[in-house]
């Protein structure tokens, strides 16, 4: 396969990669439904700030700290489902939501704390470094011009981020929040025990 070739390949991987439900999906629908569309897109800004890590290393020659050091990955997986195990608790815990405080969740303004969620989602994801290390050996072997991987390391930090504000904007739409609010202290308890679930899987592989 050409260079070209295998960049259109990993740009469509890494697409479908996006849009699969996993920690990201899971975490931006949580602070959405839970603090409104401004939380999401910051959390989707945090998964895409992450996203740029990952790129850097799988672009740029890094990745191979992983497979020299094999215990980085091991490190990352256990920080990452502790990471999950306390967000997915703390959804546990949400209680039901007067008519008033529905309304002002939805417009509550995003801060730093929603940023790091998805930073830190995103960071401690191991698939996320898993696909990445995998990505770096392919390109590493076929040595694209330098063009190409910056081409491709846009593509993949926009589309995260686009994705996850679709995401964030599906979810917060008047018509869509207003069916779930009556229920949001039960998708917010869903989504925690999906976390914690997710947490699991993480320990158990």
């Amino acid at each position: 396969m050409t260079p070209a070739g295998l960049m259109a390949a990993a740009a469509l991987g890494h697409l479908l990669a996006v849009a699969s439900p996993g920690p990201d999906f899971a975490v931006v629908t949580r602070q959405t439904l839970a603090h409104g569309r401004p939380a999401g897109v910051a959390t989707a800004a945090g998964i895409a700030t992450g996203i740029i890590f990952h790129v850097s290393y799988a672009l740029f020659g890094l990745g191979w700290a992983l497979l020299h050091w094999p215990w980085l990955s091991d490190l990352l997986r256990y920080a990452g489902a502790i990471f999950l195990l306390w967000l997915g608790f703390k959804a546990l815990q949400a209680k039901p939501l007067p008519v008033s405080a529905a309304s002002s969740a939805s417009s509550r303004p995003a801060d730093n704390r929603d940023f790091s969620v998805g930073l830190a989602t995103n960071l401690l994801n191991p698939k996320a470094t898993l696909f990445f290390v995998a990505l770096c050996s392919a390109l590493i072997t076929a040595n694209p011009p330098l063009l190409l991987k910056l081409a491709l390391a846009g593509w993949m930090v926009g589309t995260t981020f686009l994705w996850f504000c679709l995401v964030a904007f599906v979810l917060s739409s008047a018509r869509v929040r207003g069916r779930l609010m009556a229920n949001a202290h039960w998708i917010d308890r869903g989504m925690g025990v999906v976390l914690i679930g997710l947490a699991a899987l993480m320990l158990l592989r």
